[in-house]
């Protein structure tokens, strides 16, 4: 994995709530709604009748239905709670919105600035927690010896992409289904697939985990709860050995969100390449061009020349 700082959340969320919290009481915000790249919102608030209290409530987009995602949102309320049990007050509600913070504003501007933000961060990174939360429990589990062997678990990342995992004994298993999108950049996708699984083999360092692909059938035993989605995975699968020496405490959460964020990070490359390719291509037709237009020139020269004679 990259030794890169993996930022788990939006960067405009975090400068709005920063904004936003910075604010005057007397000013005129009251309300504000901040959506996220795959749809999750944000509802910032603070009333007039009780400037100390600004409120943060949060809704993650297209899981409102899985039960899997959904039971997350509890632990995560009380770990967040226990972190800043002092300046905020966490609960999980029903409706539009799953989870609410009540910031004390007293409390947190009496902090030190990198104190505050950690309690923002852990605010905008609350849609990266509750999708990692079982894999996370997964790891952790395996690093301390007690990981038990399970049927294969289905984390999300995205709305109808699941990810599989197996427990086994001595390491972690996840596996992710490539779906390939139609038209051009379905050659692209598969190039980059292969090529990538083949380059963790070959120069995959001690350190990071050992990557393969298999064009099918799926390497691990698949739910009949999203038999219908892997089967639509025409590109194969990825998967990924993670051993205990992977997970460490001071990058778990980076690990796991990276791990999770492997089908964006698949598609931006791809976007990459065929820009990188469109690129080419447009350098080689302008060679083509001046080569095509110094011809012509030099035809007229030619031309002259003879008439003159």
């Amino acid at each position: 994995m990259s030794t890169k700082r993996v930022v788990r959340y939006n960067t405009l969320v975090l400068e709005t709530l920063q904004s936003r919290l910075d604010s005057s009481p007397q000013s005129e915000f009251s309300e504000c709604r901040l959506f996220d790249t795959d749809g999750s919102k944000y509802l910032l608030q603070r009333e007039q009748d009780s400037p100390n209290v600004f409120r943060v409530s949060f809704s993650l987009a297209g899981f409102a239905d899985n039960v899997a995602v959904s039971t997350n949102l509890i632990p995560i309320s009380h770990v967040l709670q226990a972190r800043h049990e002092s300046i905020c007050r966490v609960s999980v509600g029903q409706g539009t919105y799953q989870v609410k913070f009540e910031i004390l504003c007293d409390r947190l501007l009496g902090l030190e600035r990198a104190q505050q933000l950690n309690l923002l961060q852990s605010i905008a990174s609350v849609r990266a927690d509750v999708l990692c939360w079982r894999l996370r429990q997964q790891l952790t589990a395996l690093k301390a010896g007690a990981a038990p062997q399970h049927e294969t678990l289905v984390i999300y990342s995205k709305p109808g992409q699941p990810i599989l995992v197996k427990q086994n004994q001595d390491d972690c298993l996840v596996v992710f289904p490539i779906w390939l999108p139609d038209g051009p950049s379905r050659a692209y996708t598969n190039a980059f697939i292969q090529g990538f699984a083949e380059s963790r083999r070959l120069g995959a360092s001690g350190d990071a985990p050992q990557c393969s692909f298999t064009a099918g059938p799926a390497p691990v035993p698949v739910p009949t709860s999203v038999q219908e989605y892997v089967n639509e995975a025409k590109g194969g699968f990825v998967s990924i050995v993670v051993l205990p020496r992977h997970v460490k405490e001071s990058t778990l959460d980076e690990f796991v969100w990276t791990l999770l964020s492997f089908h964006d990070h698949v598609q931006y490359h791809v976007k990459c390449f065929k820009a990188l390719i469109h690129s080419r291509m447009r350098k080689r037709m302008q060679s083509m061009t001046l080569e095509l237009g110094q011809a012509k020139t030099n035809k007229r020269e030619v031309l002259a020349a003879i008439n003159t004679n």
